[in-house]
């Protein structure tokens, strides 16, 4: 008799993956956790592997757990996608969506006019933060999906596509002599500051920090107005901005990953997911 993956079963399996804890994950797919213990173990052994190495502190994935978690993401979006077209109906209810804060404004003016007028009973609730507080809010179930900025390879979510960040500054700006660089940046959790960090160090870079904000408005402000170097996305330079520094030659920055991470148990998740990698572009 062949085997069959059945598929509530790799529900469970990716919100125990996800949350690393049974407990966690149970409530998630609203289930008891002996009832999540008892599907893992139907799954462990269907498949005749260990999916998770278990201790005190919560579960790791196994090499074949990695292996499962990777062959099977794309199979329940492709499972749900079909259930969706099969029943076509607008998007209807609250959705909960991280955004780096500075894709907000992007976001606002050329998606969600459109995403609106599709879907006119969609409530939608924006969380515009640094990528590192929107992969914890995932994490902690307090969004459905989001958009995160990586400076290293995710093991969940999909891959978007890299983005390149480079150095600019206003087209009025004045390298100061015998003076350190001043730098504008976003606060932790911006992989790009990380990146900065590390480039400026290596490289010998004397400079300071002259602002440093949650908000990647202020950061960008401080850049358009010549007080500092700052970063930003290559395809988002601006009229007014350059990445020519005058006198100074930094180091180039590393190019970062962009991922969308939904909840696989939350259809309308999966539902905006589609429609974000299709329609949203920076």
């Amino acid at each position: 008799m062949s085997k069959q993956l059945n598929v509530d079963l790799l529900r469970t399996f990716h919100a125990v993956a996800r949350f690393r804890r049974f407990n966690e994950a149970a409530q998630h797919v609203h289930r008891s956790a002996s009832t999540v213990t008892t599907q893992i173990q139907k799954l462990e052994a269907l498949i005749g592997q260990r999916l998770f190495i278990r201790s005190n502190q919560g579960v790791e994935l196994t090499m074949y757990g990695k292996k499962l978690l990777s062959e099977t993401t794309d199979f329940l979006k492709s499972h749900d996608r079909l259930l969706a077209s099969l029943t076509p109906q607008r998007m209807q209810g609250k959705i909960r969506l991280g955004l780096p804060d500075s894709y907000a404004p992007a976001f606002m003016r050329d998606f969600l006019p459109q995403l609106i007028a599709d879907n006119p009973l969609l409530e939608l609730e924006v969380e515009a933060r640094s990528s590192g507080e929107l992969f914890t809010m995932f994490s902690r179930e307090q969004i459905d999906l989001a958009l995160i900025v990586s400076a290293q390879p995710l093991e969940q979510g999909e891959l978007l596509g890299s983005i390149q960040p480079v150095w600019v500054v206003s087209e009025d700006f004045r390298t100061p002599e015998q003076a350190p660089l001043p730098i504008a940046v976003q606060l932790n959790g911006c992989p790009y500051r990380a990146s900065a960090m590390r480039v400026l160090k290596d490289n010998g870079t004397y400079y300071r920090v002259l602002l440093e904000s949650a908000s990647s408005t202020a950061v960008e402000a401080a850049i358009s107005c010549g007080l500092a170097v700052g970063m930003i996305e290559e395809s988002r330079i601006s009229a007014g901005l350059t990445k020519n520094i005058p006198g100074v030659q930094l180091p180039e920055l590393p190019r970062h990953h962009l991922y969308l991470l939904s909840d696989s148990a939350n259809y309308l998740a999966l539902d905006l997911h589609e429609q974000l990698k299709q329609g949203f572009t920076l």
